[in-house]
């Protein structure tokens, strides 16, 4: 415990931060949140550890230790280790705990609209995005800033909105912040089979003897993983811990929350990024005081600032979602494992699909592999086979719109054209995959080449039928579909296929068929992505046609096939993790096929149906290719066998780029076992105008990785038209 007038070091919540020299006012301990000013402004920080700069007394300003508001030593353990490992400052990882703004202060007083819809308003795209912004906030009053920054609008849709009487002004907020204080119960109404009820005993016994373990509760799509770890949860909670489950944010759908209710009693607290700012103090600060003790949220709910955490499940564990590369570069898997071998409490992780990492820490013995191998329900695995597209080539179809008979080129087979009708006929759904957006990924002159680039970025933009124009991808600059070649006044034409063209083919194929269409593009919140659902769910949709948020998690009971367009989309690329996520994506989607009474059918359209990942996805043999996999990992000294931590340099201008990059070349430390290699231009080279170069520095499984890296920028000047981004255990290669 500090008195008042030590001297203490806080930490602040910035990107370069260590930790600053204080004057205590009052009593404070290890982790205590104080009031504190840099540069006259005001920060909130907390103790880090006693004073050592050797300051003056009289340069030394004073700190206000914050009553009941703070983190304990194990929290600050954490922050420490996860920076060690990261290579980001402390002052990053706690400006992540600290990331809701104005956490210690009363609400402000500002004027809050709702959202009063009735029949005379009408809605468009922009109007019905605001509606998903109060949905997402169970219709709490909100402000116009927060009306803007949810639902992604301009200001003058907000005013529109108000003129025509859909938001109407309230001159309060409609709840406190104890409105998510709920206490729940074992509603007791899901009878689990023999492997859950094993799995959920194995667990129960950890949380009850109390510790650190781990928990990879793998089991086949279908299975019931949910059930297993409410039962965790509710162990856990039972016995006065709180309790976080993660989850990829796509999967945080009406159908989780309404399971979650009818287990528990009441509706999950939840966090993501569409929440007013109102509502993340109320929950963060309900966290803090212990209030709120079962959250389920995204990667950043695990920087909440917890008290008594006595579990985490991470649910799809292998979700490339989890890995942060924007505020920081960490996996949010790794760290929750982390938090929770520092803190002594068990943690879950829940797939159909284990990562590779994750699948050899169970081979080890580091993680209790607990295995689900059947559906719940006695719901049988549907049938998976390839359409060879070498024999069954795609016929031409035309739109009914075209006035000149012009034909297009198709993209579905006449087998799988076939089993569609087939499944209409039957009454039952059909879903098509393919994870490109867009109309077409690739606008070019027929004469000369030239191809549509994007002129901030180094890559070719996307035509989108539903925007009629070309967009990037990377920055998201829009622009118009050229009608002639700007450099030799040629022809353009389009090549590739997205979602877009797909949902035309059918439509031009199947003219009756009720069509859906999902990706980013077209689903803008979890509210949108929930009508979908619905509509599957009512069977008002006859086929859903969309990218990998499909693959995430939906129960679809009448839905019994599945379609992949081009199942070789994946299976080719220089990241050494092409063919593990690439048997992830297709293995997932395959899962949505056949979970209620009837049976399910997958078909792969592919030009490689001897391809090692395809043909065990064909025959449901996970094990043996990862098996495989492992092996040519270990060879070559890959994760999970060996260690790599990216370097990506980027910088206004080339030349200066170069030159800072050969430099750091010539620093270069040298260790046994270690290899430094590059730079080399990065696969994407350009985004936003900032040129990139890449370094890679691979080791063994005991190579000290980071200490080397660490020493080695730390002597390096680094210019101010130059960044560099360190990624530790990069899954992004671009």
């Amino acid at each position: 415990m500090f008195k008042p007038g030590d001297i203490v070091k806080i930490l602040l919540p910035n990107a370069v931060n260590t930790g600053y020299d204080y004057r205590l006012t009052d009593y404070a301990d290890f982790g205590t949140f104080c009031e504190c000013r840099v540069m006259n402004r005001p920060y909130v920080g907390v103790v880090w550890g006693p004073g050592d700069s050797n300051l003056p007394n009289e340069k030394i300003k004073s700190a206000t230790p914050i009553s009941g508001a703070g983190l304990d030593i194990t929290d600050l353990q954490w922050i420490k280790k996860m920076s060690d490992w990261t290579l980001m400052a402390p002052g990053a990882v706690l400006r992540m705990i600290l990331n809701v703004p104005d956490a210690f202060l009363p609400p402000k007083q500002e004027q809050l609209y709702e959202f009063n819809l009735s029949e005379k308003i009408r809605m468009t795209t922009n109007r019905q995005a605001v509606a998903d912004a109060f949905a997402s906030n169970d219709g709490d009053a909100m402000s116009v800033s927060d009306i803007q920054n949810i639902a992604r609008v301009s200001s003058s849709v907000v005013r529109s909105m108000i003129d025509s009487g859909a938001l109407v002004a309230t001159i309060k907020r409609t709840k406190n912040d104890s409105q998510f204080i709920y206490q729940y119960c074992d509603m007791a109404n899901v009878v689990l089979n023999d492997e859950q009820a094993a799995a959920a005993k194995s667990i129960r016994t950890a949380i009850e003897h109390g510790g650190y373990s781990a928990h990879l509760l793998d089991g086949i799509t279908g299975s019931g993983k949910t059930q297993v770890y409410f039962d965790a949860a509710w162990c856990a909670y039972n016995r006065g811990a709180s309790v976080l489950l993660m989850m990829p944010e796509i999967a945080l759908t009406a159908q989780f929350m309404s399971r979650f209710e009818k287990r528990f009693g009441a509706p999950p607290v939840v966090w993501h990024s569409n929440l007013t700012a109102a509502r993340r103090r109320d929950i963060w600060r309900g966290v803090m005081r212990g209030d709120v003790r079962m959250v389920v949220g995204t990667r950043s709910a695990l920087f909440l600032p917890w008290k008594k955490l006595g579990l985490i499940v991470v649910d799809e564990e292998h979700d490339t979602s989890y890995k942060q590369e924007d505020m920081g570069n960490y996996h949010a898997r790794d760290m929750a494992v982390l938090r929770a071998k520092i803190s002594g409490f068990p943690i879950v992780l829940a797939s159909a699909t284990p990562s590779a990492e994750t699948l050899q820490n169970a081979v080890v013995g580091k993680y209790n592999h607990l295995r689900l191998t059947s559906r719940f329900g006695g719901a049988a695995l549907p049938k998976i086979e390839t359409i060879d597209m070498r024999e069954h080539r795609p016929t031409e179809y035309r739109l009914s719109t075209d006035d000149d008979n012009k034909t297009h080129y198709g993209m579905l087979s006449p087998v799988l054209c076939d089993a569609i009708c087939e499944t209409l006929n039957a009454g039952r759904q059909v879903m098509l995959f393919v994870n490109r957006r867009g109309y077409a990924p690739i606008i070019q002159c027929k004469k000369c080449g030239w191809n549509a680039q994007c002129p901030d970025c180094s890559v070719g933009m996307t035509y989108h039928q539903r925007l009629g124009k070309m967009l990037c991808h990377m920055c998201g600059r829009i622009a118009p579909l050229p009608n002639v070649c700007p450099d030799c006044g040629g022809e353009t034409s389009m090549r590739g296929v997205g979602v877009e063209k797909i949902a035309e083919e059918i439509s031009a194929r199947i003219p009756t068929a009720r069509v859906a269409l999902v990706s980013s593009d077209t689903i803008s919140s979890r509210q949108s992505l929930e009508r979908i659902v619905a509509k599957m769910e009512n069977g008002e949709i006859d086929i859903v046609i969309g990218t990998q948020i499909l693959a995430k998690g939906h129960h679809f009971p009448n839905l019994t096939l599945v379609g992949v367009v081009d199942a070789d989309m994946g299976l080719f690329g220089t990241d050494f993790r092409a063919a593990e996520h690439t048997f992830q994506q297709l293995f997932q989607v395959a899962g949505r096929a056949g979970r209620g009474e009837f049976p399910g059918r997958v078909l792969l359209q592919t030009y490689q149906p001897e391809h090692p990942v395809l043909t065990a996805i064909c025959a449901g043999d996970r094990d043996t290719f990862m098996k495989n996999d492992m092996m040519a990992r270990r060879s070559a000294q890959m994760p999970p066998f060996g260690q790599l931590i990216a370097l990506i340099i980027e910088g206004k201008k080339e030349k200066a780029l170069q030159q800072f990059c050969s430099a750091l070349l010539h620093s270069a430390p040298h260790a046994d076992g270690v290899k430094i290699m590059g730079p080399i231009v990065a696969q994407v080279y350009q985004i936003r105008n900032w040129y990139r170069m890449r370094f890679l520095i691979a080791g063994g499984q005991n190579a000290l990785l980071q200490p080397l890296v660490a020493h080695w920028i730390s002597d390096v000047k680094v210019p101010v038209n130059i960044r560099i981004k360190i990624d530790v255990g990069p899954q992004n290669f671009m």
